[in-house]
């Protein structure tokens, strides 16, 4: 896992498995997220079972990557 900042907020992120909505997270909430290699990420909400599959575009979008700042 990997661990990212929210950096806009924008409309309702669609959960898995559990199904939930996770509507508009607030700007600078840190999330964690795994890479799907070409495809995108599995987003993790703090406090929420499930993830939300989303594509490189959106996640470049709402995140800000911390892995860098970490390592």
């Amino acid at each position: 896992m990997r661990l990212a900042r929210v950096i806009r907020t924008g409309g309702a992120w669609a959960i898995t498995e559990p199904y939930s909505i996770v509507d508009r997270p607030p700007v600078g909430t840190i999330v964690q997220y795994e890479p799907i290699i070409n495809v995108g990420c599995d987003m993790y909400f703090p406090g929420i079972l499930g993830h939300a599959p989303i594509t490189w575009n959106l996640f470049w979008e709402y995140f800000e990557d911390l892995d860098d700042e970490t390592s």
